[in-house]
């Protein structure tokens, strides 16, 4: 297969690329939810929306359709990734903007060309929704930033609605003490959960039809191992699935085994292990050999029958 399996199972494309493609959005219950309840509140001029995930389970798939399907009368900023200063994260949100500033310009001069290019858009019926995705990254200074910045607003509406986007430690930094203030602001705090275990699957079925492929059987023993290996994360399906594609091009097989499937997730390496979900994972216990457990429960009641025989005698 010279590493290509696209014409063997009759593919247009790659169906599982790493990189988040709005052609390839799965509308599972919770991200379909998510993303209507993001619109419902960016409708009704809520301030602030926080959505958070764990990595790889498409929060950035989640805003690419969001920004596609956006109302026409809203203006984007978006902001990847930031790990900026106050200043620096108002320079980079003008920039984003196509406003005009210099970098020796105050932090104050910054905010009042900010405010400036708000009140042109308000005047030609726009509204702006700042997003920054990755917001776990952000200094506490500059999420405090970001809640003065919300506080522009003329008498009628705010200037600005806000959408930060992040993993789970987004919600533990939002909790400090020091934003007791901007997390009274929350308008919306919405999690993305996995994917299900059906859902896995249709996830899979759903990519392929995408990238113009027909119907490739996959076995119940093949579909079970991706549920455990994957929990549902769409990044980790995408990339099991990607190799266990090749792996079954090369063997010439048209039906995905466990055993190929098995094969293709230890070819993988560290690059799945180590970012493995372990929500769901069993507790240590479970996976130990029974002779272990025997020594360590001997091992228990010998000590306790020592203590015991040693009170006794004194």
């Amino acid at each position: 297969m010279e590493g290509n399996y696209l014409h063997f199972f009759g593919l247009s494309d790659y169906p599982f690329r790493l990189t988040p493609d709005t052609k390839y959005f799965f509308p599972s219950s919770r991200h379909k939810t998510v993303l209507e309840v993001i619109k419902y509140g960016l409708n009704r001029g809520d301030g602030f929306i926080i959505v958070t995930g764990d990595p790889g389970a498409g929060k950035t798939m989640l805003l690419r359709v969001l920004m596609k399907e956006l109302d026409p009368s809203f203006e984007t900023a978006l902001i990847i990734a930031p790990t900026l200063e106050p200043k620096e994260l108002l320079q980079a949100i003008l920039e984003d903007l196509g406003v005009e500033f210099s970098s020796s310009d105050t932090k104050e001069r910054l905010i009042k060309k900010f405010r400036e290019h708000l009140i042109e858009m308000v005047s030609k019926g726009k509204k702006l929704l700042l997003i920054i995705d990755e917001a776990q990254n952000l200094p506490l200074s500059s999420i405090e930033e970001i809640r003065l910045l919300s506080n522009l607003e003329t008498e009628e509406r705010k200037l600005i609605q806000i959408l930060l986007v992040g993993q789970p430690t987004l919600e533990e930094k939002l909790k400090s003490p020091e934003l007791s203030q901007f997390i009274q602001r929350i308008s919306i705090w919405e999690r993305i959960a996995h994917l299900s275990r059906d859902e896995t699957i249709w996830y899979v079925q759903h990519r392929l039809g995408c990238a113009g492929g027909a119907h490739i059987p996959i076995e119940k023993p093949a579909e079970k191992l991706l549920y455990k290996v994957t929990q549902g994360i769409p990044r980790l399906i995408n990339k099991v699935m990607d190799r266990t594609m090749l792996v079954t091009a090369t063997k010439l097989q048209r039906r995905i085994t466990k055993g190929i499937m098995k094969e293709a997730i230890e070819s993988l390496g560290p690059t799945l292990v180590d970012t493995a979900p372990s929500r769901n994972s069993r507790r240590w216990w479970s996976s130990k050999p029974m002779w272990v457990l025997l020594i360590v429960t001997m091992l228990m009641l010998a000590g306790f029958c020592t203590w015991f025989l040693l009170k006794k005698k004194l």
